[in-house]
């Protein structure tokens, strides 16, 4: 698969210390995958050394994705809210 990384993807990514072998480990081997509000985007979830990397991109074809962006999850953020 080949990614796509706009300058602006690439540089958020920079300040938030992820990877490009995150991002990729992300994508091939996701945790979980989750709707998105935007028909076109899909949305993976993979734990890396005890931290939830949050992807989001739009596929491209078969064999080619643009990253949207990646985050680092906080701790609460990875839990679900119980009501």
């Amino acid at each position: 698969m080949h990614i796509i990384y706009p300058i602006h993807a690439k540089e958020r990514m920079g300040q938030r210390g992820i990877t490009s072998e995150q991002v990729e480990q992300a994508l091939n081997s996701p945790d979980i995958v989750l709707p998105t509000r935007q028909k076109r985007r899909k949305r993976v979830m993979k734990k890396i050394n005890f931290k939830t990397l949050d992807v989001v991109y739009e596929p491209r074809g078969t064999d080619k994705v643009v990253l949207v962006t990646a985050v680092w999850l906080k701790e609460e953020d990875r839990k679900v809210k119980e009501e």
